[in-house]
């Protein structure tokens, strides 16, 4: 009789966990580590990475897996740099894997350039033990690593790291910022042939030309009327709602690509932002105290609060869908001009990831809209 009903239970318990809808509709995900060499030389490759993430974000966007958008998370490092401690090997980690998109923009411009031992194989390394790399077979994992020195420098061998990769089922792309003839090019295309990637030749000080359209100051006027959608709650919510703004700043005459981002499915802020922890599950309204609610929602009614927060729901829906209507104007328009200039941007940091990235997600079953 026991062990009948344990039988029962076990079946149950399985059947349970099969059904859930955490189980049957796991979203498929999509890692990306980026390793950027801070070294004095390397501030075009900083700028590049900066001022493209958005591109990089909107391509994104366009991808589907099983019909649903992906999971995106994305971690940064930065190495080869004298202001990092020689005992880490030059190493930072100045964001694991995380949605939240406005964070890796911020780290991104926290980056200042300093001579220092590039080693690439270190970071490599730290990469793959460091971070929350997802186990499921069927997502996306990659790392992009970039920089101009030799890539067996330092005291980590660069096999040895790229092996871990390599079992971690994890592509590994280089790019090298250097001359195409170089010889010590040639390592950077071994660690990628190694682990299953793509390595490429930029030159990193290739001034990016923003094609301005005739909808960039509409978007960026959306765009402000978007963030006015946004609830901050707890501890974190006045930190991200100014980082929010911060990055705004920052994305300067990449205002338009940003907006096109802030509109997409990848512009998540559940840590801050109370609409975006609802939606993900991560908070219940009727477990937050009112201090850690905008003093304008203090005092309410559950029944006022759960209005409250509809209406800036469906209002921030209404604004993205206006931005996305918009956005796709701008890309085509910008695909016009770019296609009667005799600048491709077919050289820069961003152009080369969006290649691979189309290529290696492909492959995995990932598919472009």
């Amino acid at each position: 009789m026991q062990k009948l009903t344990r039988i029962l239970f076990t079946t149950a318990l399985t059947l349970s966990i099969l059904c859930s809808p955490t189980a049957a509709f796991a979203k498929a995900k999509i890692q990306i580590a980026i390793l950027l060499d801070s070294s004095n030389s390397m501030d075009g490759l900083i700028d590049q990475t900066r001022n493209q993430l958005w591109q990089i974000v909107n391509f994104l966007s366009k991808v589907r897996k099983d019909g649903e958008v992906p999971d995106l998370e994305v971690a940064l490092y930065h190495y080869g740099n004298d202001s990092l401690p020689s005992s880490e090997g030059f190493v930072r980690l100045l964001t694991g894997f995380t949605p939240e998109l406005d964070l890796v923009s911020e780290k991104l411009f926290s980056i200042k350039t300093n001579g220092g031992q590039e080693y690439a194989g270190w970071v490599i390394r730290s990469a793959m033990q460091e971070l929350n790399w997802s186990k499921d077979p069927a997502d996306f994992r990659v790392i992009f690593i970039a920089g101009n020195e030799p890539f067996d420098q330092g005291p980590i061998v660069w096999t040895q790291s790229v092996n871990l990769a390599v079992k971690g089922d994890t592509l590994v792309n280089t790019i090298y910022c250097g001359s195409a003839e170089s010889q010590e090019r040639q390592l950077w295309a071994s660690g990628a042939i190694l682990a299953k990637g793509s390595n490429f030749n930029i030159n990193q000080n290739q001034v990016i030309v923003v094609i301005k359209s005739p909808y960039d100051e509409e978007i960026s006027s959306w765009n402000t009327k978007l963030n006015e959608t946004y609830i901050p709650y707890g501890r974190q919510g006045r930190i991200g709602q100014q980082r929010q703004a911060t990055e705004d700043s920052n994305a300067g005459a990449n205002i338009a690509m940003r907006g096109a981002s802030k509109a997409s499915e990848y512009y998540s802020n559940y840590s801050w932002d109370l609409l975006d922890a609802l939606e993900t599950g991560k908070v219940k309204l009727e477990e937050i105290s009112d201090e850690s609610l905008p003093e304008i929602m203090r005092g309410m009614t559950l029944t006022e609060k759960r209005t409250y927060v509809a209406g800036k729901k469906t209002e921030r829906e209404r604004i993205k869908k206006t931005i996305r209507e918009l956005s796709q104007k701008r890309t085509e328009y910008v695909e016009r001009q770019r296609k009667a200039s005799t600048d491709k941007g077919e050289n820069t940091v961003d152009s080369v990831i969006i290649q691979s990235l189309r290529q290696q997600l492909a492959a995995k079953g990932f598919k472009l809209q």
